[in-house]
């Protein structure tokens, strides 16, 4: 028994170094991408929402077919977005990497071919990226049989992604004031037009009742489709009330003028505590007049208030 035991495990040995010695580890080099172009490959991408995006990608023996199997890693190279700046365009940002995830990075050559299987790299195109931008995102061969690639001069695939308009109106260049019919404490109209949109918020004054209303100045006339409106985290509308029920609003150019886009029911009662208000047509203008014309009464300390809360309003394109 000992001795059948010691030839199965020299067996064994012997047919692991003849798998070792039929897999000859390709030279550096020797692989590129399979790829229509050969350095760039862009892609358009809708960001209005969120949506998932794969993308497939293989790799290729510069020589003649392989002799046995060969394995190729892939990897994103974000140190690459220099080159790419310096030879396409300064402008291009680095995709987030929260946006791209690797599904299948290592695939295989067969023997007796020439390209390998697909590797697929998912990308989630969100809402948070900008329009109207280039994104790069550097693809590299890693490794070819699990020998490291040099970095310097490994073979790279840029896949660039042109967003078309984002969801929102971008006011990043713009410095956005508010002022509001009346405010209660230190909840001033500003804090409905800031980067927190559940946190801050205008409150309007208790003494006063509804409708309240915030006036938003754009810095500039701005087209948009719709706004999302959102109500403050602090605000617990199932114990506490003060969830909106209508709407109104109104668009100006110079803030004497107003025109009347319409009346609409609110339910912020949701997940997001957000409402989306679609206009019936594109609209414009750099001033935006948002009354809150009803909502459920507002309770502190058992006394029921006509109050108007909003944490964020942002413009859809």
């Amino acid at each position: 028994m000992n001795l059948l035991a010691i030839c199965t495990v020299v067996m064994l040995l012997m047919a692991c170094k003849k798998d070792d010695t039929n897999l000859n580890v390709l030279p550096e080099g020797s692989v590129a991408f399979d790829s229509p172009t050969d350095v760039v490959v862009v892609n358009d991408v809708y960001i209005k929402a969120a949506s998932l995006l794969s993308v497939e990608m293989k790799a290729k023996l510069l020589g003649d077919v392989s002799s046995g199997m060969h394995y190729v890693t892939f990897v994103a190279d974000t140190t690459k977005i220099a080159e790419y700046r310096t030879r396409y365009g300064s402008g291009a940002l680095l995709l987030p990497t929260s946006s791209y995830l690797y599904y299948k990075q290592i695939v295989a050559i067969e023997a007796g071919a020439k390209v390998s299987e697909p590797g697929v790299l998912n990308f989630g195109i969100q809402t948070s990226l900008k329009g109207r931008t280039s994104y790069v995102l550097p693809l590299a061969i890693a490794s070819i049989d699990g020998q490291p690639q040099d970095p310097k001069t490994r073979k790279v695939l840029y896949y660039v992604f042109n967003t078309l308009d984002a969801l929102y109106v971008d006011n990043s260049a713009f410095q956005l004031t508010a002022t509001a019919s009346s405010v209660q404490g230190t909840n001033q109209a500003v804090n409905a037009v800031d980067a927190n949109l559940l946190g801050t918020y205008w409150f309007s004054s208790i003494a006063q009742s509804l409708p309240q209303w915030i006036n938003i100045d754009f810095k500039r006339d701005v087209t948009f489709s719709g706004l999302d409106y959102f109500f403050p985290t602090a605000q617990n509308y199932t114990t506490s009330g003060g969830a909106p029920t209508s709407v109104k609003l109104e668009t100006s150019s110079d803030n004497i003028t107003w025109v009347d886009k319409g009346t609409y029911a609110v339910d912020i009662k949701n997940t997001d505590r957000k409402q989306t208000l679609n206009l019936p047509s594109l609209a414009t203008g750099r001033y935006l007049r948002f009354t809150v014309l009803a909502a459920a009464p507002f309770v502190s300390g058992g006394v029921s208030y006509s109050a108007a809360f909003v944490s964020g309003i942002v413009l859809r394109n």
